[in-house]
This record gives C-alpha cells, sequence and structure tokens, in this order.
C-alpha cells in the first residue's frame, strides 16, 4: 500500500534541507516536489546554490567529526538499492 503526504512550504523554505531530511526517514520511498503545478526535478535541486551550499556544510561537518554514521538499510533505501 503507498501512502502519500501533502507538506506545503513557504517561498523561504530551505527545500534541498527538507528533501534530504525527509528522504532519510525509514518508509519513505520517492520525494517529489511541486512548485505551482509544476515538477521540479532531482536534477535542478542539484544545480541550485542552497543545495550546493548544504553538501558544502555536510562535507565540512564530516571532515571536522560532526556527523552519524548511517545503516545499511538507510543507505540502501536512499539509492533504492534492493
Amino acid at each position: 500500500m503507498i501512502m502519500e503526504i501533502r507538506i506545503s512550504l513557504n517561498e523561504y523554505a530551505d527545500i534541498p534541507f527538507i528533501k534530504k531530511l525527509l528522504s532519510q526517514i525509514k518508509g519513505v520511498s520517492d520525494i517529489e516536489l511541486v512548485k505551482e503545478n509544476k515538477n521540479i526535478s532531482w536534477e535542478d535541486i542539484e544545480d541550485s546554490d542552497d543545495f550546493k551550499k548544504v553538501i558544502m556544510q555536510s562535507k565540512q561537518d564530516f571532515e571536522e567529526g560532526r556527523f552519524v554514521e548511517s545503516s545499511t538499510e538507510l543507505l540502501d533505501s536512499i539509492f533504492q538499492k534492493r
């Protein structure tokens, strides 16, 4: 059974961070962002300056030892490995 949750975001929402956060929740199989009835592709998100900032901050956190190890199950779900 597939269920959906609809979340409304304002214009100041940190979309890359929210997507990254939601992708870490067990059971989340897909995240689709819709803006004014227009789908936003993952490529558009990856190309955004905000996403690049999140990735750089994550890299810096890792290098400075501020990270949490992820389970194999979580990594498999993120990369849709079955």
